[in-house]
């Protein structure tokens, strides 16, 4: 494993310093370049003008689709220069692209399996934010167990015709694309018949509902189906061979360093709040258990930094990824549980405090971080899939089978 960046790297990393100073200003914030893009007359119509605005401004200067070809509006950037930019990024704390599903997931997943008109098509769009993309993969009874799906497509002609349900989808209220997985031969056995397709959230027939989570915010929907039409032209790969590509779609979703960066921006708060917290007479940091639990923390991701090294390491040497993505997925989750759990026994009995009390702490950040960590261990594959995974692929031990 090789823990050096190149001249050329660090090169690298001074330039895109160079660019966040000019763009930022020092100890500036991305925000205000949001703000002024919500300030020009045609963003009333468009309430995500500023998010827009900064992943164009990202764009255009070469730091978003860093992996993707040059010719469908990418940078063919090296694996390390992915990682700089992601920990700059980190270290100056932008904000997070609006369009993470569209950049992480489907678009990597349709330059490794795309036709060439659906590369052209869609990925300049997903790089400027134009489109917005969700994930359409869990159904109500098909969570865990994706391949027993029952979200039907039948072909009418030159079009899908699809029926059924989604839910727990990210960000379906405000995407106006979807990759979704439908059961295209019901008779096939469950991980095969089953097609990979992209969907304009404008057709006819779709119903979007918000669901209010246990933090009070709105972050996932349900998704009803009815009689949506799909341009044949929007399946991606063959038909009824869709499972394969829907598992490189979540190997996407689990792989990179980028979940590290942002479990040590979140330990980064939780270090600065036990600083200013007040615990009887003394500071919570002035606890030795305290103390202890936020050094374990920071032994654990650093962990996490050195499995995600490893990786990188394989890739550029030209190795497949291997089972890493699974352990580094799998940890990531409890180390965020871990971390605001911590955030909640130093804030004690004010923890749970509402937002609008005069008494609560940090508005309610972490009792809000508390329950989203828990979604953590579920979305993009539930840990103990991780754990079946690992115990394939990393101890040999024999596969389960289904029932």
């Amino acid at each position: 494993m090789d823990l050096e960046f190149s001249k050329a790297d660090e090169d690298y990393r001074q330039r895109l310093r160079a660019w966040l100073r000019d763009n930022l200003g020092e100890g500036g914030s991305a925000n205000a370049v949001m703000r002024q893009a919500e300030k020009d007359p045609g963003a009333a119509k468009d309430p995500l003008a500023g998010a827009r605005a900064w992943a164009r401004r990202l764009h255009e200067a070469g730091y978003v689709g860093l992996a993707w070809p040059k010719e469908y509006g990418g940078q063919d950037a090296s694996f390390t220069e992915q990682v700089i930019c992601a920990e700059e990024m980190a270290r100056v704390r932008t904000p997070p692209l609006i369009n993470t599903i569209g950049l992480t997931i489907i678009g990597p997943t349709l330059v490794q399996h795309g036709s060439e008109e659906q590369k052209r098509r869609f990925l300049p769009r997903i790089l400027s934010a134009d489109d917005l993309w969700c994930q359409g993969f869990s159904e109500p009874e098909a969570g865990s167990d994706l391949a027993s799906l029952r979200c039907r497509a039948e072909l009418d002609g030159d079009e899908f015709v699809v029926n059924g349900q989604k839910v727990w989808t990210s960000l379906a209220f405000l995407s106006n694309w979807m990759f979704l997985l439908v059961r295209t031969d019901p008779d096939a056995p469950k991980r095969e018949g089953i097609s990979y397709l992209l969907l304009d959230m404008k057709t006819p027939g779709i119903n979007v509902r918000p669901l209010r989570n246990a933090a009070g915010g709105q972050h996932f929907s349900e998704v009803f189906l009815d009689d949506v039409r799909v341009p044949r032209d929007n399946l991606v790969g063959e038909l009824n061979r869709g499972w394969s590509i829907a598992r490189s779609s979540l190997d996407h979703e689990r792989s990179g360093l980028s979940g590290v960066i942002a479990l040590e921006e979140t330990l980064g708060r939780l270090w600065r709040m036990a600083g200013g917290l007040k615990r009887g007479t003394d500071q919570a940091l002035a606890d030795a258990g305290a103390r202890r639990a936020l050094a374990q923390h920071w032994i654990e991701i650093e962990g996490l930094r050195h499995l995600g090294y490893r990786t990188l390491s394989d890739q550029i040497a030209g190795k497949p990824p291997g089972p890493g993505a699974s352990v580094g997925k799998l940890f990531a989750s409890e180390v965020r549980q871990e971390m605001t759990r911590t955030a909640l026994q130093l804030e004690g009995p004010l923890g749970p405090v509402a937002k609008r009390s005069p008494h609560v702490v940090e508005r309610g950040r972490w009792h809000a971080a508390y329950f989203d960590a828990l979604a953590h261990s579920i979305g993009g594959g539930t840990s103990e899939i991780m754990r079946n995974v690992i115990a394939e692929k990393v101890l040999g031990l024999p596969r389960l089978q289904d029932d």
